[in-house]
């Protein structure tokens, strides 16, 4: 079976399950917009690639997205769209410790990057990191210097380690189940690296994002590579100030949120769309335990005016 033909009866068998009948032109309108978006369940393993500032990243086939921008370089997009949109090193010339919660560890890059920034700045600071990931790869390719030191040093580390000026827990399973685990954690930064909304839109539910509300300090910032309306309006519904971090390369505009904290202002254009647009509706997940699929056609479906 085909991709096409398996995710149109998951979209047939779906819409049965929910009583939801749909003519034939709305039908075909969603079925359009769900191949357009939705992941390959018939894609399997991952590929590695080149990035334009050198370093090497690898493409998720079953969701047909590299971990690390291409165009813009995986070190590139570590700095410009985590490490320096967060804050953390200004924090560090001053704080003792520094918090960090990651939401995909991914190949650790982003970690890996901040560590060595955080330490160039404070040599004595503690740097505590509670991250997400479903499974730790094999054979992740390490970052080229000045960062290869410290990033194979933090995959020796994965999963856990508790050390004097390191401390690691690399919780490992459904991310949703698994944020409820982090007790007692006010994160300076959030780092949110999942695949992007609509192919990974399970991690970027308002409702997800309610449980990492929880888990910020009011003057911390969580930050994304991501410029989704439907991810800004969920943080916006939250209670976050919502703003964007600067292109780089040829990759749009991240996002900067804080609960207290400024945040760099959106252009006109930004906040009309989020004003304006059907695609400005947050993604839900009320019992964080929907299929992914059925977060991205019940997604659809609003933006349609088909679903309330």
């Amino acid at each position: 079976m085909s991709r096409e033909e398996y995710l149109k009866n998951y979209l047939e068998n779906y819409l049965k399950k929910k009583n939801l009948y749909l003519g034939e032109e709305e039908f075909s309108l969603i079925l359009r917009e769900f191949l357009r978006f939705a992941y390959n369940p018939k894609e399997e393993g991952r590929e590695l690639v080149d990035t334009a500032d050198g370093s090497k990243t690898l493409i998720h086939k079953t969701y047909g997205e590299p971990y690390h921008s291409q165009t813009a370089g995986a070190v590139r997009e570590c700095l410009y769209k985590f490490v320096k949109p967060s804050r953390i090193l200004e924090k560090a010339k001053e704080k003792k410790v520094i918090r960090i919660l990651d939401v995909g560890f991914g190949l650790g890059y982003n970690l890996a990057v901040a560590l060595k920034h955080l330490w160039e700045v404070n040599p004595n600071l503690k740097v505590e990191i509670i991250s997400l990931e479903r499974e730790i790869l094999r054979d992740i390719p390490l970052l080229p210097e000045p960062y290869r030191k410290v990033h194979e040093e933090l995959l020796e580390k994965v999963p856990e380690y508790d050390g004097e000026k390191l401390s690691l827990r690399v919780l490992l399973g459904d991310a949703r189940r698994k944020i409820k685990e982090v007790e007692n954690f006010k994160a300076d930064a959030v780092f949110h690296d999942a695949f992007s909304p609509y192919k990974n839109p399970e991690l970027w539910t308002l409702d997800f994002l309610s449980l990492i509300k929880e888990r910020v300090d009011d003057k911390g910032y969580w930050v994304s590579y991501s410029s989704s309306l439907s991810v800004r309006k969920s943080l916006l519904t939250l209670g976050f100030k919502v703003g964007s971090s600067k292109e780089v390369g040829r990759k749009r505009k991240g996002t900067v949120a804080s609960l207290k904290s400024p945040v760099p202002p959106m252009e006109e254009d930004e906040i009309r769309k989020l004003v304006l647009s059907p695609f400005a509706v947050p993604m839900r997940d009320e019992n964080l335990d929907k299929e992914p699929l059925e977060i991205l056609i019940d997604y659809l479906l609003k933006v349609y005016k088909f679903l309330r």
